[in-house]
């Protein structure tokens, strides 16, 4: 998948032979389990790659099955990983974790489209809507992957990595819509959807939860608490565009 990508990929059995294979500067990208990994023993190898040259703009992913569940990304952060990745990861995943775009998107050959707010035939007629989304997740693969759909729509997105981020922003910049997890340390979503349903800028707006598949229970409880719709985990572009168009009433 790396190779592919045109990255020169290097593979190791342990951290110590990883942190002893190294040179004087630091990979653009270093993918690790987490599965049987000692919090002590990630942290060294993190504290490793930042110290080599240019290490400060590594990218630090981590891997893992229950790579959705709080404490595996808890674990992941407080070790110094950048953000969390499924194992595997989908090509898509692995692109937008490198900040590449995924291969589903338009390529770089491929003939530039009219501006939306020229109203140029072939635009998605909602992009003349001028919305604003904000999407509120502590992981920034799937804020990454909301953000790619909602702006093929020619949406506004607002990012925030956590519920209090999220709250200053609305604050400020009334949003449209609200798509939100509903895990995340600090602040979490049920806590958010009420702070967003009392503000009276936001409060007839639209929100969209976004959780695990087979998390029924999270679902009903956000469904109480003032959610709209939601959306599961993984979700698929065309079920994320069929539910913001609806609840946005986009033509």
């Amino acid at each position: 998948m790396a190779s592919g990508a045109g990255f020169q990929v290097a593979s190791f059995e342990d951290f110590a032979s990883m942190v002893a294979s190294m040179g004087p500067q630091a990979p653009v990208a270093l993918f690790l389990s987490l599965e049987d990994a000692k919090p002590d023993e990630i942290s060294n190898v993190i504290q490793a790659i930042r110290n080599a040259q240019g290490g400060e703009q590594s990218k630090i992913l981590a891997l893992h099955n229950d790579w959705e569940k709080m404490k595996v990304r808890m674990t992941a952060r407080s070790a110094g990983c950048t953000d969390v990745l499924p194992m595997p990861p989908t090509e898509d995943q692995f692109r937008q974790a490198l900040g590449m775009p995924p291969l589903s998107g338009p390529g770089k050959d491929a003939a530039p489209q009219p501006s939306p707010v020229q109203g140029a035939a072939g635009t998605d007629p909602s992009a003349q809507q001028a919305k604003t989304v904000l999407v509120v997740d502590d992981a920034s693969i799937i804020r990454t992957g909301l953000k790619y759909i909602l702006t093929e729509m020619g949406i506004k997105v607002l990012e925030a990595s956590n519920g209090n981020e999220a709250y200053n922003i609305f604050l400020s910049s009334p949003p449209d819509m609200l798509i939100t997890d509903l895990i995340m340390p600090g602040m979490d979503g049920f806590a958010l959807m009420s702070r967003f349903r009392g503000n009276p800028a936001t409060s007839k707006r639209p929100i969209i939860v976004v959780s695990s598949y087979g998390d029924k229970p999270r679902l009903v409880k956000a469904l109480r608490s003032g959610a709209n719709d939601f959306i599961v985990k993984p979700f698929r572009p065309e079920v994320v565009k069929d539910k913001v168009r609806r609840h946005l009433k986009l033509s």
